[in-house]
């Protein structure tokens, strides 16, 4: 793949090829929009003149979301000496990055149309493959911890897609996977016209994330064609992969832990340079924070 130039991806250039990404460009239009208030959030956060006072009454106009934020702010795993009592200090403690992270995190369950067993573990693994990427992008440095964050959070947005626009068709794919009846996209083209990867990106797409995310999205489950991605995109989606086999190997937002998932020896690991020492670190530091962090977005759930 080439890396000496930059990138000028985007998802509807992709999709005059590519007829999945047609008809998941179509069917996004049947999936609830993200909530209103994520959506005035993330339009604020981008006015240069943006203050805490502002976003704090932007995130307030949701209970759920403003409750889970301040949960997770005061949490271990941030490490705080003092405890964070307002939105307001949320925001001037954590900083508008993280903070950003911690909301997009709380509307991934306001997607979900129904909240059972199936969409707790999808939300688990959105968490997971969050902390993950955050993690790794720390461990392998030049690479901003919060984009690798969402990054993470975002990979398998697709399949909260797909369970929302028929439940009783994502709940078969599920349980063929465990059955060992075919591979996940096998069994999602079996039953949809696009796979996770491309409903996924389109969703992104269509919320106005940037093409960087949007590649991780799509691509996130394969090795993406020589399309000339610069080394920044390349590297961030070298973590989102290696996310979801740090997911895997934990069995965050799985049925159980798989410890035969290789991961130092992958080609997303060498990309990043992560050994086996930093491996570990990055074990620890997601098993560590992620049952804290569940708890704080999932409540009793």
């Amino acid at each position: 793949m080439s890396t000496a130039q930059t990138t000028t991806w985007t998802l509807s250039q992709w999709a005059q090829d590519d007829l999945e990404l047609v008809a998941a460009t179509a069917a996004v239009k049947d999936l609830p929009p993200m909530a209103d208030i994520i959506t005035e959030f993330l339009v604020a956060a981008q006015d240069p003149d943006w203050t805490a006072k502002g976003l704090a009454m932007i995130v307030a106009k949701d209970p759920a979301v403003s409750a889970s934020v301040l949960k997770v702010s005061n949490s271990s795993y941030y490490s705080f000496q003092r405890q964070v009592s307002s939105l307001e200090s949320a925001i001037s403690v954590l900083g508008l990055q993280t903070l950003k992270s911690l909301v997009l995190a709380a509307g991934v369950k306001t997607l979900n149309k129904r909240f059972g067993l199936i969409e707790k573990l999808l939300v688990e693994d959105s968490i997971g493959g969050a902390l993950s990427a955050r993690a790794i992008a720390r461990q392998a440095g030049g690479i901003d911890p919060e984009e690798a964050f969402l990054a993470g959070l975002m990979r398998h947005i697709g399949k909260i897609a797909l369970n929302n626009l028929e439940p009783e068709h994502y709940a078969a794919i599920v349980q063929g996977v465990y059955n060992e009846e075919g591979s996940l996209m096998e069994l999602e083209r079996k039953y949809f016209p696009y796979t996770h990867s491309a409903i996924g990106a389109a969703l992104l797409d269509s919320w106005n994330f940037s093409p960087t995310l949007v590649a991780c999205t799509l691509f996130h489950a394969e090795t993406p064609p020589e399309q000339g991605f610069d080394m920044a995109t390349e590297r961030l989606l070298a973590v989102t992969g290696l996310a979801g086999r740090v997911c895997r190997r934990l069995g965050l937002g799985q049925r159980e832990a798989d410890d035969s998932v290789r991961i130092a020896e992958t080609p997303c690991a060498e990309k990043l340079g992560i050994d086996e020492e930093a491996l570990k670190a990055i074990l620890d530091e997601v098993a560590a924070a992620f049952e804290e962090t569940c708890q704080s977005f999932l409540g009793d759930s």
